[in-house]
């Protein structure tokens, strides 16, 4: 073999960024060709040249046009191996499952990744694609009665697809797995959910499925949604709009705004809330400065400084402060998180 999966995302993604998808998908077949095996190229190839995609466009690398052109071409590339792998089972053995991807999540592709890499591990998969809303979903269960549900969940902002999904299929009487990258790296947000378990790759989801079908399904998880959390992701935009205009006040760099710039100040303050939204969805602070770090380090390489975002929860804490003493703890432990990293940034070397 003339090259790894690995060693070809590189130029993969050289092919892919300059529009030429038929050079890109034979590059992926042509592993298949050489007797690689699918679950390698998914993860080590394709999995791995998302990824990059998602790097390069954080570090203002690459533009949105860019991520949406190559994410095509990969997307092309899975549609391809999920054609003319001959290695995957027709006659599937381990169970019938239905992936899905939490409501309003529009990721799709780490989802048919995996619905590839279940289809190629021996059940038979049925993949929704992306943010199905959960009574069709429920409404599919009850005609197909699969052995589960796996729901995808790739930004914390559809936590509450994730825990509408869980109500869904066990109205069915179906078990849910859940995992992405928004659940973390522990099963703590997915059962927080109303997910029966949780996994971060295909062996823990095989391990989990299977055992499911040799012993049953497990008494099904239940969950009770924090309302407060809900009703501050419902009035995101109203709380982002009364903080924006106490930023006003705090950030005379804002008046040299352009009308761009201040549309997307708006949003960042309403994404703000909904994290910390959804932080308080899973009791889990660290939702909330995963995303802050994500915040800082696009602000910064888009010539925003750092300190926006510190003012810019000053502000949104007149407004969340009142709303229950939860929101107010995540809210200071992000400030507190954010000063913690400009100190340790001034002194690095």
């Amino acid at each position: 073999m003339s090259a790894t999966p690995a060693e070809l995302v590189a130029p993969f993604l050289d092919l892919a960024r300059a529009g030429d998808t038929k050079a890109a998908v034979r590059v992926t077949l042509g592993l298949l060709d050489e007797g690689v095996a699918e679950r390698v190229i998914l993860v080590d190839l394709l999995a791995a040249a998302q990824r990059e995609v998602g790097e390069r466009w954080l570090r203002n690398d690459w533009t949105v046009v860019d991520e949406h052109l190559v994410s095509g071409v990969i997307e092309s590339a899975v549609h391809a191996l999920e054609t003319l792998d001959s290695s995957v089972t027709h006659e599937a053995e381990r169970g019938r499952v239905v992936v899905a991807c939490a409501e309003r999540d529009w990721h799709a592709l780490p989802s048919h990744m995996f619905a590839n890499l279940l289809r190629g591990a021996g059940f038979t998969v049925s993949f929704l694609g992306s943010s199905t809303p959960a009574e069709h979903v429920g409404r599919f269960l009850a005609r197909h009665h699969p052995d589960a549900l796996a729901v995808s969940c790739t930004i914390a902002l559809t936590f509450n697809g994730v825990a509408r999904l869980a109500d869904a299929a066990h109205a069915e009487g179906v078990p849910v797995i859940a995992g992405g990258h928004a659940l973390g790296h522990t099963p703590a947000r997915a059962t927080r959910l109303g997910a029966d378990a949780w996994a971060d790759d295909l062996a823990s989801a095989t391990s989990v499925l299977n055992g499911w079908r040799e012993h049953g399904p497990p008494p099904l998880n239940s969950v009770t949604v924090d309302l407060v959390a809900l009703d501050l992701d419902a009035r995101a935009g109203e709380l982002a709009e009364s903080a924006f205009v106490a930023l006003s006040e705090r950030f005379p760099a804002l008046a040299a705004y352009d009308a761009r710039q201040l549309t997307r100040t708006r949003e960042d303050l309403e994404f703000i809330v909904r994290f910390v939204a959804a932080a308080q969805l899973v009791d889990d602070a660290s939702v909330f400065t995963e995303f802050l770090a994500w915040l800082r380090t696009y602000l910064i390489a888009r010539d925003v400084p750092a300190t926006s975002i510190i003012v810019g929860l000053q502000a949104l804490a007149l407004q969340l402060d009142e709303m229950s003493m939860l929101t107010a703890g995540i809210l200071a432990l992000g400030l507190e998180f954010l000063r913690a990293t400009d100190r340790r940034n001034e002194t690095s070397p």
